[in-house]
C-alpha cells in the first residue's frame, strides 16, 4: 500500500477533497457517506479548537485520514482516524461514538488513546514502548504513525524544546515501528523530518540534546532514482497482484539491460509492494540513458504485454526519474532525494495523467534532471507538478509515452 498525497489543503466547498482524491486511486469503492458522517461528527466536536498554526483543528484528523487513504486503509480505519482525538480532547464520549459508529471503530479509538497514554508515561525504556505498540491492532498503530507524520510535517509551529523532543521520539519509537510494518515511505519521511528538526536545533544552539545527533543511515552516495508504481493494483486479487509485480520487475530489468545498465551498475531493486525502487549508480550520465533509452523501451514492452492480456491483468505504471544524494544503512535507503521522488510519483496530477492517457505509462521527470537532458521531453507533455519536501518545493515534468495496448 503506497502512494499518498501528504498535505491536505481543503477547499471550503468540499472539506474532505484531499481524502476523496486519495481514495479515487487507492480505494474507489470507499464508503464516502460513512466518512462524511465521521467528518461531520469530528468537525462538530472540534469546533472552536485550533492548531498552533492557526488552522481549525479539524484539518489535522482530515490530514491523518488522507495519509491513511493513500496507504490503502479500510473505511473503519479512516473513520477512527477522523475521530481519533474526539474522545480524549472533546466532551464526546466513547459510548456515543460506539452508538453512532459501532464497537469496532470505538475499539480502535480506545486503542489510539491507550497508545497516547503509554507513550506519555515517564521513565519507560524505548524498547518497552515499541513492544507495547507493536502488540496493538496494526490498524491502530498505523493511525498513530500517520498522526505523528502529520504532526512532524507541521512541527515548525510548536516551541523549539517540544520540536526536539518530538523529533527524538520519532527516531527512537515511530521510525522502528514503521519499519516493522513495512511502510518505507512513512519511515523515510519521518526520518528526514526528524533529522532536519534535530539538526536545526543543534545549529540554533538549543541545549536540549543530551547526546550528539547521530543519523541512523550515514553512508551517502549519488544515485539516479527511478521509482515505479502499478496503477490500481490494490483493487485486484492477490494472485493477479503478484503476477503483475513480477512482470513489472522483469520488463523493467529487460529495458535496463537493453540499454547497458546491468545489475553491477545499480543497487538491488527495493520492493515497494505494488512497485519498485531502482537506484542507478551516479547522477551524471545515467539520467540521459534512462530517459532516452530505458523508459521508452519499457513503455513499448508494457504496451506489447498488454495487447495479449485481459483488462484485469494489464499493466499501467507510473514512473519517476530524479537524482540526488541517497543515504544508506543495513536496512535500506532514505533521504530528501528519495522522498522527493516518491512525492512526485504519487502526486495526484501524475495519477490523473495516467488515468486519461491511452498509453500504459506516465512519467514524471524532476525539473533538474530534465534540464540536464536537453529538456528531458521524450513523450507527450502533461504539464508540471509541484511537491513540497522538508519545506522546499520541487517540480516535475509529466509525460505519457508508449503505444496504447
Amino acid at each position: 500500500m503506497h502512494g499518498y498525497p501528504w498535505t491536505a489543503e481543503m477547499p471550503a466547498a468540499d472539506p474532505i477533497a484531499s481524502l476523496r482524491e486519495a481514495l479515487r486511486t487507492t480505494r474507489p469503492d470507499a464508503d464516502v457517506e460513512l466518512l462524511l458522517r465521521a467528518y461531520d461528527v469530528a468537525a462538530r466536536c472540534h469546533r472552536g479548537q485550533f492548531r498552533r498554526s492557526g488552522d481549525p483543528y479539524i484539518t489535522h484528523p482530515v490530514s491523518v485520514a488522507t495519509i491513511l487513504a493513500g496507504l490503502g486503509a479500510d473505511d473503519l480505519t479512516l473513520c477512527a482516524a477522523m475521530l481519533h482525538d474526539t474522545v480524549e480532547d472533546t466532551p464526546y464520549t466513547l459510548t456515543a461514538l460506539s452508538r453512532e459508529f459501532g464497537p469496532e471503530i470505538a475499539a480502535m479509538v480506545t486503542g489510539i488513546v491507550a497508545l497516547d497514554r503509554i507513550k506519555r508515561t515517564g521513565g519507560r525504556r524505548v524498547a518497552r514502548v515499541i513492544a507495547t505498540v507493536e502488540s496493538a491492532d496494526t490498524r491502530v498503530v498505523t493511525v498513530k504513525l500517520a498522526d505523528r507524520l502529520h504532526n512532524m510535517q507541521t512541527i515548525r509551529y510548536v516551541p523549539p524544546a517540544k520540536q526536539l523532543r518530538k523529533a527524538r521520539e520519532s527516531l527512537d519509537i515511530f521510525v522502528p515501528v514503521s519499519e516493522q510494518l513495512r511502510l518505507p515511505t512513512v519511515t523515510s519521511e519521518l526520518e528526514t523530518l526528524a533529522a532536519a528538526t534535530l539538526t536545526r536545533g543543534q545549529v540554533a544552539g538549543h541545549g536540549l540534546l543530551r547526546q550528539p545527533l547521530i543519523l541512523r543511515r550515514p553512508a551517502a552516495h549519488q544515485r539516479t532514482i527511478v521509482a515505479l508504481d502499478i496503477e490500481r493494483s490494490t483493487s485486484r486479487p492477490d494472485p493477479v497482484k503478484a503476477e503483475l509485480r513480477a512482470t513489472m520487475y522483469d520488463l523493467f530489468d529487460a529495458a535496463l539491460r537493453a540499454a547497458g545498465i546491468h545489475p553491477r551498475h545499480r543497487d538491488r531493486f527495493a520492493d515497494r509492494g505494488d512497485g519498485l525502487l531502482a537506484l542507478v549508480h551516479g547522477a551524471d550520465h545515467a539520467p540521459e540513458v534512462l530517459l532516452r533509452r530505458v523508459i521508452p523501451a519499457f513503455g513499448v514492452l508494457l504496451a506489447e504485454y498488454n495487447t495479449v492480456r485481459p483488462p484485469l491483468r494489464q499493466l499501467r505504471v507510473r514512473v519517476v526519474v530524479h537524482a540526488g544524494t541517497v543515504f544508506y544503512d543495513a536496512n535500506g535507503c532514505f533521504g530528501e532525494a528519495v522522498d522527493t521522488a516518491f512525492r512526485l510519483l504519487d502526486a495526484a496530477r501524475v495519477k490523473q495523467a495516467l488515468r486519461t492517457a491511452p498509453a500504459p505509462l506516465a512519467l514524471v521527470v524532476s525539473v533538474g534532471v530534465g534540464e540536464s537532458v536537453r529538456s528531458g521531453r521524450i513523450g507527450q507533455a502533461g504539464g508540471l507538478v509541484s511537491v513540497e519536501v522538508a519545506g522546499r518545493w520541487h517540480q516535475g515534468l509529466i509525460q505519457t509515452l508508449g503505444r496504447a495496448g
